[in-house]
């Protein structure tokens, strides 16, 4: 320990004799100096790490400049815009807060500007410093829009000298639509010289809703001619059927020379047609070809109705002309559609007074052409003296039209007849009037009375049934002349 006390204070000596000797040296260069401070001296300690040779065995260790991280934005806000989305167009304003440690350490002040043309270009007109948060506000930004992120950079100023830091934040409620593509504008063409109309067929008639067949009827046709500069030459007008038949002109041709038309103008042409007897109800149809010198060729379709006249009529009809009061009698209408259509849905009901059982009717359905039919009836009184009363048919025609056809009847209703009078006292057993004889009783009479009208009638029945037939035979034989 001895040793080692000495040995530092041989240095510590040595140390001293050196330090004067250079003040010394130093003052016969320089004698304003000598009186510097000597301030930039500085002490070299030994401890357990110097070696027992005085050699210094210990690492130096330097002093750097603190670190800082780099910029970042911890939070913004954007308020202002109308909608529940900041569209394009629209205006807000912008609050950005960003953290600068190095800036808050050196007391720096930071300016901000936007460098995006995504949005309107704006200086910043609020700075909010807190520590080592600085707020910028930038007030009536407009989004133009091209993207949603909001960059801006960072200018120091107070002597700090730091680069000009860039920054960007996604605005997650900016809604950047895409500008809608410009439709191509055609190339104006040149308009010709001379702009012709074109022909049509504007309006046509025949002479009511329909025409019936095996008649002769007028076809009236309306052209039009649409806008242009220039007259159409040469107009003809034809009539093409194509493969309809039962139809012809009744006079004329079927192409009329029009001549010259000016755009703009209406003319009518007619022509005398008729249509077969035998051709089938339904719609007929006609191309009409417009031709001009100078314009462009068209054709126009028309369609015209075609009905067959109805020949649907009561031939017949057989009823009873004399009832007795209790008797059923028989009511018949014949009748027959002689029409090329048929009769549709047809119906039978017999009305009249007097009649026990009124309101009768008959569902009949349809009536071919050219078909021949009949409907029964009972008739009985509900009084004595007369029945009158009809037969209605309701059908309905080839086109769709309700139509009804009536025939009236009467017959003469007598009382029933006394089954006293009926008998006769000839035929009567003298000693049916006794009390107690032996013999048929009155009820046995009676029966017999009653069995013989029975005959009667159903003789009388015969008989309208006959002539019925007859009847019918002498109109089929009519039809069969016709």
């Amino acid at each position: 320990m001895k040793n080692r006390i000495k040995r530092i204070s041989a240095v510590l000596a040595m140390a001293v004799a050196l330090s004067s000797f250079a003040v010394f040296a130093e003052g016969e260069s320089s004698p304003a100096a000598a009186s510097s401070p000597a301030s930039d001296s500085s002490a070299v300690v030994l401890d357990d790490s110097t070696g027992g040779d005085g050699t210094d065995n210990s690492s130096s260790t330097s002093v750097s400049e603190p670190q800082y991280a780099a910029p970042y934005i911890a939070d913004y806000r954007v308020t202002g815009y109308p909608g529940e989305h900041y569209d394009r167009g629209e205006r807000a304003d912008i609050e950005v807060t960003v953290v600068d440690e190095g800036a808050a350490a050196a007391g720096a002040r930071i300016t901000a500007r936007t460098n995006t043309a995504a949005f309107s270009a704006n200086t910043h007109k609020e700075t909010v410093a807190n520590g080592s948060s600085y707020t910028f506000i930038f007030r009536n930004v407009e989004f133009v829009g091209g993207s949603t992120e909001f960059s801006f950079e960072l200018i120091y100023e107070d002597g700090y000298n730091a680069p000009i830091v860039n920054l960007s934040q996604n605005l997650s409620m900016c809604v950047d639509t895409p500008d809608p593509t410009a439709t191509p504008v055609p190339e104006p063409t040149e308009k010709p010289e001379y702009d012709y109309p074109k022909v049509l067929v504007k309006d046509f008639s025949f002479g009511g809703s329909s025409v019936e067949a095996g008649k002769e009827f007028t076809l009236e046709l309306t052209l039009f001619t649409t806008s242009g500069n220039a007259n159409l030459q040469d107009v003809m007008v034809g009539l093409n059927f194509g493969e309809v038949k039962g139809v012809s002109l009744a006079s004329g041709s079927m192409n009329t020379y029009v001549g010259e038309m000016a755009p703009n103008s209406t003319q009518v042409i007619s022509y005398r047609m008729m249509t077969d007897a035998t051709i089938e109800a339904g719609a007929i149809s006609i191309n009409v070809n417009l031709t001009s010198k100078n314009g462009e060729a068209a054709t126009s379709p028309i369609s015209i109705p075609v009905t067959q006249p109805e020949r649907f009529d009561i031939t017949n009809m057989e009823a009873p002309e004399t009832l007795m009061m209790g008797e059923e009698g028989y009511l018949s209408v014949t009748f027959v559609n002689k029409g090329k259509s048929p009769i549709n849905n047809l119906s039978a009901e017999i009305q009249g007074e007097n009649l026990a059982n009124p309101g009768q009717s008959q569902f009949l359905g349809n009536i071919a052409a050219g078909t021949e039919n009949s409907v029964d009836f009972s008739v009985l009184a509900a009084a004595e003296g007369t029945i009158t009363g009809k037969v209605i048919l309701s059908y309905e025609d080839s086109r769709g039209e309700v139509k009804t056809l009536e025939k009236d009847f009467s017959c003469t209703v007598e009382p029933a007849p006394d089954m006293g009078d009926m008998m006769d006292p000839g035929m009567m057993d003298p000693t049916m009037t006794e009390d107690v004889q032996p013999g048929m009783p009155v009820w046995g009479w009676v029966l017999i009375v009653l069995g013989v009208a029975a005959v009667v009638v159903i003789v009388v029945v015969v008989v309208k049934k006959k002539k019925k037939a007859a009847k019918l035979a002498q109109l089929e034989d009519e039809d069969e002349d016709i």
